[in-house]
């Protein structure tokens, strides 16, 4: 009898699983080849599946690379054709899942590339180019940089938000899209919306009239670049200009925006800072006297403080900044 069971639990120990700590051991008779044979083969077969999927999804993830801007690279005939057909579909009001998935191109800025020439070759436009790649001006374009150009026309909201459907909603009354148009950038954080052109304001800042003078009788004393700085004595970078003034000379506000800061700071001395759209912002440096309150709308060509010579500074001046995105950019702007 205890033969019997002895060689029972023999048996059974080849056919069944033994249960510990929520892990499953199977154990299987050495002898039976077709079996160990059969579970190799899947367990390969589920294996190579998985790398694959794994391989498609970073190559399809991955921008694509256009060595060169020739009509005869097959990469630029594939981008110009996408973008001529997504623009059609977005402009006609067509079913989302119709339109080509949003994916970049890579291209490396050459010395004899012009903004407005790598526009017309890649069958882009102002508005797309600028915004994916937050460019300010057409002179941001640098030898050396690797531009990315989107396979559909349109911009993005420039702020990071989430994916969510109430967010989707919500920034589509904003814009009075189509939701349904609307692709999500996972990488960016951002909306992007196909077909979508900018206002008269947007393209102002990016062709350089955006932004007005901030005095009206000044002498330029300090551009934008390298300086040798007037304390240390040194080459030092200048993000600014500097616009000297007698002090108490109204300053006046460069565009519309909202006062985000009105108060000291390190030495820009009394400093005000506007808040604008699409990222930008200006600073306003070495104030004698502030005309405006944190928090409140001005208007372009408002008066908000006066020059004076506070901070660090060895004469009356006005130091102004534009800044996008927290980057300074250089300033182009229209007369007062």
């Amino acid at each position: 009898m205890s033969g019997e069971k002895s060689q029972k639990n023999e048996n059974s120990s080849t056919s069944h699983a033994c249960q510990s700590h929520n892990v499953v051991i199977v154990f299987l008779d050495p002898s039976d080849n077709e079996k160990v044979r059969e579970l190799f083969s899947l367990f390969i077969l589920k294996w190579i599946f998985l790398v694959v999927v794994y391989i498609y999804g970073e190559l399809s993830a991955s921008p694509l690379v256009l060595a060169n801007l020739e009509y005869s690279n097959p990469a630029l005939k594939e981008l110009r054709a996408d973008i001529k057909e997504n623009l059609r579909i977005s402009k006609s009001g067509g079913a989302s899942e119709r339109i080509i998935p949003l994916k970049y191109y890579q291209y490396k800025v050459k010395k004899t590339d012009q903004f407005f020439q790598i526009m017309a070759r890649t069958q882009m436009d102002m508005e797309t180019l600028s915004s994916v790649n937050e460019l300010s001006s057409p002179h941001d374009l640098v030898p050396g940089m690797v531009l990315e150009i989107p396979n559909m026309r349109g911009v993005f909201h420039p702020e990071i938000t989430d994916s969510s459907q109430d967010t989707k909603l919500r920034l589509a009354e904003k814009y009075k899209y189509d939701p349904e148009l609307m692709q999500y950038d996972s990488n960016r954080e951002k909306w992007f919306f196909p077909g979508l052109v900018m206002g008269k304001t947007e393209k102002s800042f990016f062709y350089g009239f955006g932004f007005s003078v901030p005095l009206e009788d000044f002498a330029m004393s300090s551009s934008f670049g390298k300086r040798l700085d007037p304390f240390t004595k040194k080459v030092t970078f200048h993000g600014g200009i500097d616009l000297a003034a007698a002090i108490g000379t109204p300053v006046y506000a460069s565009q519309d925006g909202t006062i985000q800061f009105a108060n000291i700071q390190g030495g820009y001395g009394n400093l005000i800072v506007v808040k604008h759209i699409m990222g930008y912002e200006t600073r306003y440096g070495h104030l004698s006297k502030f005309l405006v309150k944190e928090g409140e709308k001005v208007k372009k060509g408002q008066i908000i403080g006066e020059v004076g010579i506070t901070g660090r500074t060895t004469g009356p001046h006005l130091h102004f900044e534009i800044r996008r995105n927290s980057k300074r950019q250089r300033p182009f702007f229209q007369a007062h």
